[in-house]
């Protein structure tokens, strides 16, 4: 039985090349996926590190009719009623050096606890503080850097309120309406912020225990 014959000195050659140049290629696509991977990484770590979003100097607020008792225009007070709502109006800017994507309200801390907590997302004009005055629903919103849009955050009675951290007679001191938390992404990357106007917009009364299972129907 004969054997293959031996290749000739130029097939050797170009075998041997196109071994070099195949090992060549596959160096060079493993530097790209690992330098494609790095620069994933970087991104992500520089955005989940950043808090690009900031609020307009003014906010204005308003109430529907189950609110309509709520003390002062200077120093407004409202009580946990089942139907309640406030209102929000303000603009939030892209105060960072990437483009970001609005894509709705995220979990603000102690809900649980929290009377009046955020449940809706319009866009708006930043000024009017009445649902009539903004877009029926929320659609994803892409701020580049240093621009802004305006926003209605509507808060609504907590339905999910533990109401066995209230008393019988309302002791303690209430809480206030003055942040909310947004999600968004960086190119793809999501997070969330949350953003506080810098002031009491609206001061709420603790509710006695009593009260709170009225609201919740627990």
């Amino acid at each position: 039985m004969t054997g293959n014959p031996p290749l000739s000195p130029y097939a050797a050659r170009m075998t041997r090349l196109h071994d070099h140049q195949g090992g060549a290629l596959t160096k060079v696509l493993a530097t790209l996926l690992v330098l494609a991977l790095l620069a994933s990484a970087a991104l992500f770590v520089y955005t989940r590190s950043q808090d690009p979003l900031a609020l307009g100097v003014d906010a204005f607020v308003g109430y529907n009719a189950a609110l309509a008792d709520h003390g002062t225009p200077t120093d407004p007070l409202v009580t946990l009623e089942p139907n309640g709502q406030i209102y929000v109006a303000t603009t939030v800017r892209n105060d960072g050096t990437l483009p970001v994507t609005i894509t709705g309200l995220g979990q603000s801390p102690n809900d649980d606890q929290t009377p009046y907590i955020p449940v809706e997302l319009h866009l708006g004009d930043g000024k009017t503080a009445n649902p009539a005055g903004s877009t029926s629903g929320f659609q994803s919103a892409k701020l580049n850097p240093g621009t802004g849009i305006g926003i209605l955050v509507v808060f609504a009675a907590n339905p999910n309120l533990i109401c066995s951290v209230f008393t019988d007679t309302s002791e303690g001191s209430g809480t206030e309406i003055r942040s909310f938390t947004l999600k968004y992404t960086t190119y793809g990357i999501p997070d969330s912020q949350t953003l506080d106007v810098g002031r009491t917009l609206v001061s709420v009364a603790r509710p006695t225990r009593a009260g709170c299972e009225q609201t919740t129907g627990g």
